[in-house]
């Protein structure tokens, strides 16, 4: 071996460490931009329908996190050609790309990633990212928010879903689910699922209870589910969040009521 061996591994190995700390200072100088501090915000616009669906989980982690945003509605539903080609030339995917996030001249799209992205730009996330079980429980609950969802698109009586569907929802679907999310929230031992700070967590399942189940069902579907009735009431105060809820922009969006399900 030669006798500069040492040193050039001692200069290779201080060069490609000089190599990581530039490319680590590019990175930030990259992402300065969408710090998001206040007073910094670059401007938000929101691109969907004049309805809850998809985006609302994002409009209220918006609000949560006091992040301004103005909505871009489609003029109808379905959208018209000229929309469907603006939203695919503006999000790059072929399908519609709604909701869609914009932010500054960026543009987001798939809803679970854009949620995932307003709840780091709001610190919405949990407080250390690097907890793998945090962030496990965090997606996992993510998931049993969007299980929920899709289970009651199934049951759209308004949307063409048979009565027998729209029954199984209740009588089936929203036990089995409620009943599971109780159960987190009280072994969560908190009053939100990760603590007591609302998190992006709390804000998808408060939507799919919400915005899913509650508002379709007469009565209160709550009723034996005493823990998750709390927790609805915890997230609507959030000071974001009941601002948001009291809005204009929330008064002009279609919600999904109680024909929804047949009633």
């Amino acid at each position: 071996m030669s006798k500069n061996a040492p040193l050039i591994a001692t200069a290779v190995t201080a060069a490609s460490a000089a190599a990581g700390f530039f490319l680590l200072q590019k990175r930030a100088k990259n992402l300065k931009g969408n710090s998001f501090k206040k007073g910094e915000q670059a401007p938000i616009k929101l691109y969907y329908y004049k309805a809850t669906g998809k985006a609302h989980q994002i409009r209220l982690a918006l609000a949560a996190a006091n992040l301004d945003f103005t909505e871009v509605p489609a003029a109808s539903f379905p959208p018209t050609p000229e929309e469907k080609a603006l939203w695919r030339k503006l999000g790059g995917n072929n399908t519609t790309n709604v909701p869609m996030l914009q932010v500054g001249d960026k543009f987001y799209c798939q809803s679970a990633a854009i949620l995932r992205t307003v709840a780091r730009m709001g610190g919405l996330m949990p407080a250390n990212e690097n907890d793998i079980d945090a962030m496990y429980f965090t997606d996992k609950l993510l998931d049993d928010a969007e299980d929920f969802r899709s289970e009651a698109y199934k049951s759209f009586v308004s949307w063409g879903a048979t009565k027998e569907a729209a029954e199984n929802f209740e009588k089936v679907v929203v036990p089995l689910h409620f009943t599971n999310m109780e159960r987190q929230l009280k072994e969560a031992g908190s009053d939100f699922f990760l603590g007591d700070t609302l998190t992006v967590a709390d804000i998808a399942i408060y939507d799919a209870v919400a915005n899913f189940a509650t508002s379709r069902i007469p009565g209160d579907a709550l009723s034996e589910y005493g823990a998750l009735k709390a927790f609805v009431k915890r997230v609507e105060a959030n000071p974001g969040i009941a601002k948001y809820l009291k809005s204009d922009g929330y008064a002009g969006i279609m919600k999904f009521d109680l024909a929804s399900l047949g009633h």
